[in-house]
């Protein structure tokens, strides 16, 4: 599998090549989409630098009559390839599965997108003012971290229903051994993967007092199983539902002590087995520290172009990952993006204005060939 291989078929079920004079082709968009990655930039500016597209609206053109399930199955084609070889790689073991939501702001006149029921209202502490937001589904597994899928949510969504579609298509193409939540997740989200029959690990929000009595009976560093029971209602239907709780008290965590409250379906034998477990969530921070960094930047606010450039900043991040885990788990970013540059260029896929000019001034004052 060629690198420029996997951007381009993401691009290409998704945009038509026109067989005409200065025609832009997938490989270039391509290069704009990697360079905008590699480099924190604009699209606009990467397509103008890239030396193959003049500018971004060429490619935003593109992609006008496009669906979002239309770049969201893209990206998927594209993991399933990656799932296979990782599979091999791994001998077929089951991974855990991290979701969490990032956040783009957004500036400017909400009135003025073509779908504001998408721009989120913050509190401009936790979250930004105003904001897109993703739900990410990630491998948070021992050092495998790879992003699986990710959807745009809008205002008053249930984020039930995405994990939902999301985990039947991991389920397709990867054993689940576990998925992990923060606090953000609830009921719903255990209404959805008990049906679908897959171990979860949600640390719980607290909300009421109904846990402070397990805790005034623990010990430090001890814990307690409990079963609780909610009447939960979604689509005008009453659902009755059961989980367990597991209640830790005090145990310490990088040199201080924390109290911890999972919703869970695993049964482990001490307490620390469930810290250590859900600290593997983690992954998908660091995932997300990384990708705030090769973010692909646009004025645009068109909703499909938004989820367009953000799953494309996904599938740079993949790559990365991939490439570390087949050559070396020390190979950086940094180093990461040099090879990249330098295998564009060589290959012709990356070759900016003036190229052949400043080529011909370097020969003529350096002792180059």
């Amino acid at each position: 599998m060629k690198k420029e291989d996997l951007v381009n078929k993401f691009t290409k079920k998704l945009i038509k090549e026109h067989k005409r004079r200065n025609a832009v082709y997938i490989k270039d968009i391509s290069c704009a989409l990697i360079t905008a990655g590699l480099n924190k930039a604009f699209f606009n500016d990467a397509c103008k630098s890239s030396g193959r597209v003049s500018k971004s609206q060429v490619v935003y053109r593109k992609i006008d009559d496009k669906k979002l399930i239309n770049i969201q199955n893209s990206f998927r084609d594209q993991m399933i390839k990656f799932l296979k070889l990782l599979k091999i790689f791994c001998r077929n073991r089951k991974f855990l599965v991290s979701f969490d939501l990032t956040y783009d702001e957004f500036f400017g006149d909400k009135s003025k997108v073509d779908n504001p029921l998408y721009i989120h209202d913050g509190d401009g502490k936790e979250t930004p003012k105003q904001y897109y937001e993703y739900l990410t589904a990630a491998i948070t597994s021992n050092g495998v971290n790879f992003i699986l899928d990710g959807i745009i949510t809008f205002q008053g969504s249930l984020k039930e229903n995405y994990i939902k579609e999301i985990t039947q298509f991991i389920k397709q193409h990867l054993q689940i051994d576990a998925v992990l939540c923060d606090r953000g997740f609830g009921w719903g989200t255990i209404k959805v993967l008990q049906e679908l029959k897959v171990n979860y690990l949600i640390f719980w929000k607290r909300t009421g007092k109904w846990y402070k009595e397990y805790f005034n009976e623990l010990k430090d560093g001890n814990f307690i199983m409990i079963k609780r029971f909610t009447k939960f209602n979604r689509d005008m239907t009453n659902y009755h539902l059961t989980s367990n709780f597991i209640l830790i008290k005090q145990l310490e965590y990088e040199e201080e002590k924390f109290d911890w409250i999972f919703a869970t379906s695993l049964k482990k034998k001490n307490a620390e087995s469930y810290v250590r477990r859900y600290k593997k969530r983690w992954g998908i921070e660091t995932i997300f520290r990384i990708t705030d960094n090769i973010r692909i930047y646009t004025t645009s606010t068109r909703i499909i172009i938004r989820y367009f450039l953000f799953l494309s900043t996904c599938l740079v991040y993949n790559i990365w990952k991939f490439f570390q885990m087949l050559i070396r788990e020390d190979l950086t970013f940094v180093n990461f993006k040099i090879i990249l540059i330098f295998y564009m260029a060589k290959n012709d896929i990356l070759k900016p204005p003036d190229y052949d000019k400043f080529s011909k001034i370097v020969k003529g004052y350096l002792p180059i060939e």
